[in-house]
């Protein structure tokens, strides 16, 4: 399929995702091939707004690779961190760029992004992550069942992270493998017993970035989105991704996430964790 933005953008008229300013947004809407997109935002952020549009263009072409989106996805472009906040209710996380749902896309400006504002790439890598998500959501399940499916962290943000490509923001391996070491008392002294232990689901003091990240998601992002990232790239590797389609057409025939993962993948998401634990704390990366 051919991915093209048409050169003039049809404005439309409010907008029911936030309330109502002075002045009111703006809302541009967006087709990108078979694809429609509503991007709002507020005079000060037209420039923000014609980013988001020019990645939509590289960003099409990348998430179709997990299916097609059946719904309009809305961008919501905030003035400021503190609005973005104040929009997804997660008060303190300061790392926050963007939130996705089903068909919701919540970010804080580029603009605001740094002194200079974010780059295109920076942009591009954002809105690729983040539509993402939508394709999940929506391939996956419908508008109504998609919070309950039980999907794990790891794989919903794995899965975004390596479609944006975005290794060279989530440290190596030998990372990961420096925080089981750290946190978990025995696991790097060299201790068969000690490694096992770690390998197969034992919880450091601070917890454990596939098993366990929510405690560590606020203050430790880095940990949790680096885990992600090289536990879904370890599963695309050894089991390619039309398994991983598997698993999002099983949750669109109604399965949850458990059952579908273990149909698809052939074991079980715990027993898929517990091997990817060993991958790194044995350091098998380094063969």
């Amino acid at each position: 399929m051919r991915w093209f933005v048409p050169l003039a953008v049809a404005t439309v008229a409010g907008c029911a995702h936030v309330a109502p300013r002075d002045p009111q947004p703006r809302v541009d809407e967006v087709r990108v091939g078979a694809s429609r997109f509503l991007v709002q935002y507020w005079p000060e952020d037209a420039g923000a707004a014609r980013q988001v549009v020019s990645a939509l263009q590289q960003a099409g072409p990348r998430v179709e690779r997990w299916g097609a989106l059946s719904s309009t996805v809305t961008f919501i472009i905030h003035p400021s961190h503190e609005a973005l906040e104040s929009a997804v209710r997660r008060e303190g996380y300061v790392w926050l760029r963007a939130w996705a749902q089903y068909a919701t896309i919540n970010m804080q400006s580029p603009r605001t992004w740094s002194l200079f504002g974010g780059s295109s790439r920076d942009v591009e890598e954002l809105v690729t992550h983040e539509l993402t998500h939508c394709v999940m959501y929506q391939v996956a399940s419908t508008e109504f069942n998609w919070p309950y499916k039980g999907i794990p962290l790891w794989f919903r943000e794995g899965l975004a992270s390596v479609t944006a490509e975005q290794g060279h923001r989530r440290g190596r391996v030998e990372d990961l493998w420096r925080y089981y070491e750290r946190s978990t008392p025995g696991s790097g002294d060299g201790v068969p017993g000690s490694r096992a232990r770690v390998a197969f689901g034992t919880l450091g003091k601070e917890g454990d970035p596939i098993a366990d990240p929510e405690p560590m998601y606020q203050e430790q992002s880095e940990i949790v989105y680096g885990a992600a990232h090289h536990a879904f790239k370890f599963l695309v590797d050894r089991y390619g991704e039309e398994r991983v389609r598997g698993v999002l057409a099983s949750m669109a025939q109604g399965l949850p996430f458990s059952r579908a993962f273990e149909q698809a993948i052939g074991i079980s998401e715990p027993e898929f964790a517990a091997d990817f634990r060993r991958y790194v704390v044995w350091q098998g990366w380094r063969r």
